[in-house]
């Protein structure tokens, strides 16, 4: 029996601002029915409120796994060394590259009108960040995307490269989160947290970023726009988002009885 199901947001629950009517539903059923949704996401907690309210979910696990919270309250986070931002935000003045940050709250930008967070903002959206300068001291920090290639991210990972999680999304843009923590990750101690089995949740997702939830759970369902590689992973491929693929799945391996 599934008490729990994970999703997550680009590409898998939403596209931009589109919401299939059917994934609406999809979570009201599993609600109804007793099984906790989730949002599990790279985004931050502050972005994906709105939708968090609009669909009536209570947990999210954000930031690729580093952030867990209630109601948009902080439960849990794996925050990176004060240290290491501070080094970072060094390195990235020197180079001309702009850090997006991720607080509990609030998510940050250490230059302003960056040509590839403009471009991000067009292809995925963005919310606007708060401006974060010099002297200031940033907050707790549990995701840091870098818009810097893939040779230059390495003035930021150097020889620490092995105890991050590392998801590069575009040739210009790469997520970095502190101490290995991924989706799975977060989703485990959420799990902990609420004395569910892994074999008892489920969880759906589109991307790279998604293969650990994936294969963390014992029900992972790929969305059919997925890319084949978490396809490969998954244990069931449902249909695309825009081709009502939350509620079909829910229906066929979450709920079979009430189709």
């Amino acid at each position: 029996m599934i008490k729990l199901a994970a999703f997550d947001v680009d590409g898998t629950l939403r596209d931009r601002e589109y919401i299939p009517e059917s994934a609406r539903r999809a979570v009201a059923r599993l609600k109804a029915r007793g099984v906790i949704p989730v949002l599990c996401t790279g985004r931050s907690e502050y972005e994906i409120r709105p939708l968090r309210e609009e669909l009536g979910i209570d947990w999210a696990v954000t930031c690729n796994g580093s952030h867990i919270g209630f109601c948009g309250r902080t439960v849990s986070g794996n925050a990176f060394a004060e240290e290491t931002i501070r080094e970072w935000r060094q390195t990235a003045e020197r180079r001309g590259h702009t850090l997006l940050l991720y607080g509990s709250e609030n998510m940050y930008t250490t230059r302003q009108a960056d040509p590839y967070f403009q471009q991000a903002q067009r292809e995925i959206g963005f919310m606007e960040p708060l401006p974060l300068n010099p002297e200031e001291e940033a907050p707790a920090i549990y995701q840091c995307i870098i818009f810097c290639g893939e040779e230059e991210e390495r003035e930021y990972t150097g020889k620490n490269r092995q105890k991050l999680y590392i998801h590069r999304w575009r040739k210009w843009a790469v997520d970095i989160n502190p101490n290995g923590r991924n989706k799975a990750g977060g989703l485990r101690e959420l799990l902990d947290r609420l004395a569910i089995r892994p074999e008892e949740a489920a969880a759906f997702g589109d991307g790279l970023n998604d293969l650990e939830l994936i294969e963390s759970v014992g029900t992972g369902i790929a969305m059919g726009n997925a890319v084949d590689v978490l396809k490969e992973k998954a244990r069931y491929v449902t249909r695309s988002l825009r081709d009502d693929g939350i509620g079909y799945a829910v229906d066929r391996w979450i709920l079979p009885e009430s189709c």
